[in-house]
């Protein structure tokens, strides 16, 4: 038998916030100036042909998904050779040479379905305390690779030295950090 006073402390935030929207701390509905732009992306024409479509959208996230397989996997693999582990016959400079079109493409394939994801459920987005992590992520992880990542990933050693092994664990962190806040966005 269940007993309703029991459960009445669990919904004692309701009555403290007087009833008051209260946005996720993280999401992007803490900048009221940027629902507008929210707004606009939900009544454009790709929004409402993926929303009026059963296989786009579950498409669409399988290849952003097979992307990400490929962006990370080539990433990683640098990212253990810098640290010592597996591949030892290449350097990482070269193993960075092979694997560069396929963290190009992958990114770029990110990218692109990332944005169609988005824009086919943007108020959903704007709200959701894991999107905006996501995104922030996203970009470092992009400026990471692209800056920092690049020059400890052209090292010629054998053995690569403390900092180069820090910027490797630096990129695993922010690539791992983009794919749990992606992930988490369909719970919060």
């Amino acid at each position: 038998m269940f007993h309703l006073p029991a459960y009445i402390p669990l919904f004692e935030w309701a009555a403290q916030s007087g009833g008051q929207y209260d946005p996720s701390p993280l999401s992007f509905a803490r900048f009221p100036s940027l629902f507008g732009f929210f707004k606009w992306a939900d009544a454009t024409w790709i929004c409402n042909y993926i929303k009026g479509t059963t296989w786009i959208f579950p498409l669409v996230e399988t290849i952003h998904i097979l992307s990400i397989v490929v962006l990370l996997g080539s990433v990683l693999l640098v990212d253990f050779r810098l640290i010592g582990v597996g591949l030892r016959a290449w350097t990482a400079k070269e193993m960075t040479r092979q694997l560069r079109p396929y963290i190009k493409c992958g990114l770029i394939v990110v990218l692109v379905t990332g944005f169609l994801l988005f824009i086919a459920e943007p108020r959903k987005l704007y709200d959701n305390a894991a999107f905006g992590p996501k995104m922030l992520l996203l970009l470092l992880s992009i400026v990471y690779q692209y800056t920092v990542f690049r020059a400890v990933a052209g090292t010629d050693r054998e053995s690569a030295p403390f900092l180069t092994r820090v910027g490797a664990l630096g990129s695993l962190a922010l690539w791992f950090g983009v794919g749990i806040a992606g992930r988490a966005i369909g719970f919060v």
